[in-house]
């Protein structure tokens, strides 16, 4: 029995193309995967700090809040600065 070209060309295809997918999957989980290692658990309960008055550690130590009303006095006196140029 003689197979016809067309035939092993669409299971050529199609062989590649299903390597395609599976390749394609297992990058995609690989990346996924490095991208979440970073992501961590809080260290603390957020309904603890707020019972407890405790300062939060870690790199966002010491962090200072800014009111908006300074920033919006900063951005308005630079555009201001720029327009006279």
């Amino acid at each position: 029995m003689k197979i016809r070209v067309n035939l092993w060309l669409t299971m050529f295809l199609f062989i590649m193309m299903l390597f395609a997918g599976v390749a394609s999957s297992y990058i995609g989980h690989l990346m996924g995967r490095e991208a979440l290692k970073v992501v961590t658990q809080p260290d603390i309960n957020s309904e603890d700090s707020l019972t407890n008055g405790k300062p939060l550690g870690g790199k966002h130590k010491g962090l200072k809040i800014i009111e908006e009303k300074e920033i919006l006095i900063k951005v308005y006196n630079l555009t201001k600065a720029k327009e006279q140029r």
